[in-house]
């Protein structure tokens, strides 16, 4: 297996000129199944440490602020979500906290969730038809836009990795559709962006048992499906020495959060993600059994 992540630049991936090789050391069955895009816009820096300094302080909401943006109908995949998920031992995890958003706004600005058919209902799939709990502007001021303006360049990219791995597949499986996959990430409305913020861990031991950590503690087996998944890089914020503090609710219109400063890797990560790390995951359909566990 190849143990080095393949780099593209996003100019190669416009022009076409990703090299089959390379996408098959990529994705290919002895491949990490990872590639990193490079060059991609400026407002992608910021807009990433704006979204996972808003992380820190989303985890450290008053329980009674995040009881309103929870969706136990929508199994806890629309909204904040902690303590919901089973990890492989049984027990449940308290150390990272997800919010969930429906990504049907990249197709259509207007849409907070997929559009339901007498197939696609929320009865059947409502972690992709209920519409997106947004911690309001008077608790964390831009939150929605931030979210909503880093999913679309990490989508933008997808496409275009999309693309290439259409190129390749249209030579080399019979009768493959052409442009199927790009079809698919550009168009889906159940894509799905998920925020993390890991707690740190000394917190939680502090009220443990004893028993020695387990290394496997951090992500549950991943049953859901998808095609692809774009991440960002993690965040260390050191919470002992910056305290998660709230924006002034008393204004209006609340100004923007100025992001928060990063630390050495010794505290807290947050990263948003789709599982463990990113933003949206492009889903080809609904799956009755799909998890995101």
């Amino acid at each position: 297996m190849s143990t080095q992540a393949m780099t593209v630049s996003l100019e190669d991936l416009k022009n076409g000129n990703v090299s089959f090789s390379t996408l098959e050391e990529a994705f290919g069955p002895e491949s990490l199944g990872i590639i990193i895009v490079k060059d991609i816009p400026e407002a992608f820096v910021q807009l990433r440490h704006r979204l996972l300094s808003y992380s820190s302080y989303l985890g450290n909401l008053p329980e009674f602020r995040l009881k309103k943006i929870e969706n136990p109908a929508a199994k806890y995949l629309t909204g904040w979500s902690l303590g919901k998920e089973t990890l492989k031992n049984g027990q449940v995890d308290t150390l990272k906290g997800s919010y969930y958003a429906n990504c049907a706004f990249y197709v259509d600005p207007s849409l907070s969730c997929a559009i339901p058919t007498a197939e696609f209902s929320p009865e059947n799939f409502p972690e992709y038809l209920s519409p997106n709990l947004w911690p309001g502007d008077t608790t964390i001021p831009g939150f929605k836009e931030t979210l909503e303006d880093l999913c679309r360049i990490i989508i933008d990219a997808a496409v275009l990795v999309a693309r290439a791995c259409d190129r390749y597949a249209e030579r080399e499986i019979p009768e493959y559709k052409k442009g199927y996959l790009e079809h698919v990430v550009k168009t889906s409305t159940t894509t799905k962006a998920r925020l993390l913020h890991y707690f740190p861990t000394e917190l939680v031991a502090e009220g443990g048992d004893g028993k020695e950590e387990d290394e496997d503690d951090w992500c549950a087996t991943h049953l859901d499906h998808g095609c692809l998944t774009g991440l960002t890089s993690a965040m260390f914020i050191n919470e002992t020495k910056q305290v998660p503090a709230l924006p002034d609710s008393t204004s209006s219109p609340a100004p923007v959060t100025p992001p928060k400063s990063k630390f050495p890797a010794t505290a807290s990560p947050s990263k948003p993600a789709k599982h463990s790390s990113a933003s949206p995951k492009e889903n080809s359909k609904p799956c009755p059994t799909s998890s995101k566990a």
